[in-house]
């Protein structure tokens, strides 16, 4: 049999492409190829919001002449209505019916559907394999799936089950293997990082899984994505703290500043322990970059409310902070609360707490200027006649880039020093030192 060509749209958060990237590694018998050339199109869903719900139909709608297979969050949603609907959907597969990717590729090649739905996943089967979709250095590692939260504005529990850790010898495995493919930052990705291990090892293991990660030979950057502060302790301090690997940098949801609000969103209403939370990371790791989101316009918030919320962020200083306009998503708690705000106030609250740490970020990162900075270089800009890169400081594709000069040329995927010469609220402009 001749290989199918097929092409995939890979939507949401850097968890679908880590599924992404394993379930490429597990057909043998296509090839991938762009849009046009294709036979079956994979498309990889993301159900967050209303909005990236929309673009997942704009796809649909879009690719009319082209069989379409359904993965990811969204793929639940896919009953009989919508797949008589769309009769270029072909198949819908949730990720507990991964195993059988090549298996439905195949039988939609041959004009078969299928559909493929379970709304109780597995833990994740054994690693065998993982095909980098990108040639960024790099890589994405899932360390869990589902979430245990009850956030009234989330709908992850309800799209992708009870929070569900997996082995750590897999995890493990997998970064060996990406090191060896010559990636130089490993991401930890899940929806609570700090819950991992709690449903399979009895206890959180996080700290655990990162020592034994940081004893992988190598010159190479261990990051992790996405801790709540509940789950933030002392031994995951000093764990980064101690690492020469880990980068010094937590992405620690706080969603608000208010106590009623956070109360609301069932989310643990002590600002104060936050507060202290904050302080203890910057005293214990001098160097650390916190990142943090905040939610504006839930439900109730009142002006007080939001108030409080900005006198929060000034009060924080922190150094990355996304602001997102609350959605109303069916299916959560507070789809059904009163007093839902204006899309209008939700937009100027937004933008108003976005001015202020534009100006706070401005002066953290101006604070930056003669410093020196490991960095890893990932491209070079045209426009500016300049290599891109990232300290420890920034994530990649959510926070800022470095800019970086050179006499010399530097070679893409390996670190060098950099002496940090120009700053603004969200990039950094440097001047190559010498290679690592």
């Amino acid at each position: 049999m001749k290989d199918i060509k097929i092409s995939i749209i890979c939507l949401g958060c850097p968890k679908n492409l880590a599924d992404m990237e394993y379930l490429m590694s597990k057909t043998k018998k296509s090839i991938l190829v762009n849009e046009d050339e294709s036979e079956i199109v994979v498309l990889n869903t993301c159900g967050f919001l209303k909005s990236a719900r929309d673009e997942v139909f704009y796809h649909i709608e879009r690719l009319k002449d082209k069989k379409i297979i359904v993965i990811g969050c969204l793929s639940s949603w896919f009953d009989e209505k919508i797949r008589k609907k769309y009769p270029n959907i072909f198949a819908v597969l949730s990720s507990a019916n991964y195993e059988k990717f090549e298996e439905t590729i195949l039988e939609v090649a041959n004009e078969k559907r299928n559909f493929l739905i379970n709304e109780e996943p597995e833990i994740f089967g054994e690693y065998k394999g993982k095909k980098l979709l990108s040639s960024s250095p790099f890589a994405y590692i899932k360390i869990a799936e589902g979430c245990n939260n009850k956030c009234g504005y989330c709908l992850i529990p309800y799209l992708k089950g009870k929070y569900r850790s997996r082995k750590m010898e897999e995890i493990i495995t997998e970064a060996k293997d990406l090191i060896k493919k010559g990636i130089k930052e490993i991401i930890l990705v899940a929806q609570d990082c700090g819950y991992y291990g709690i449903d399979l090892y009895k206890k959180k293991s996080l700290s655990v899984l990162l020592q034994k990660l940081e004893k992988i030979p190598g010159d190479f950057w261990i990051r992790i994505l996405y801790t709540y502060p509940e789950r933030v302790d002392e031994e995951l301090i000093n764990t980064i703290k101690n690492s020469k690997k880990i980068c010094k940098y937590m992405d620690i949801p706080l969603q608000h500043g208010d106590p009623s609000t956070l109360k609301s969103m069932k989310r643990p209403d002590n600002t104060k322990k936050s507060v202290k939370l904050i302080e203890t990371l910057r005293k214990e790791i001098p160097e650390i970059s916190i990142r943090t989101s905040f939610i504006v316009g839930y439900p109730g918030e009142s002006e007080k409310a939001f108030l409080t919320l900005k006198k929060y962020i000034e009060k924080l200083r922190l150094n990355l902070v996304g602001v997102f306009e609350y959605s109303r998503e069916p299916h959560t708690f507070a789809y059904d609360l009163d007093n839902q705000i204006k899309s209008a106030i939700k937009k100027s609250r937004r933008n108003s707490l976005m001015k202020i740490q534009q100006k706070i970020s401005l002066e953290n990162n101006q604070k930056l200027i003669g410093k020196r900075e490991k960095i890893l270089i990932e491209g070079f800009d045209k426009e500016q006649n300049m290599y891109t890169g990232r300290s420890q400081r920034f994530a990649p594709e959510i926070d800022g880039i470095i800019f970086i000069k050179s006499a010399k040329v530097l070679r893409i995927g390996t670190f060098i020093n950099a002496k940090i010469t120009e700053a603004n609220e969200y990039d950094l402009y440097a001047k190559a030192i010498s290679k690592n």
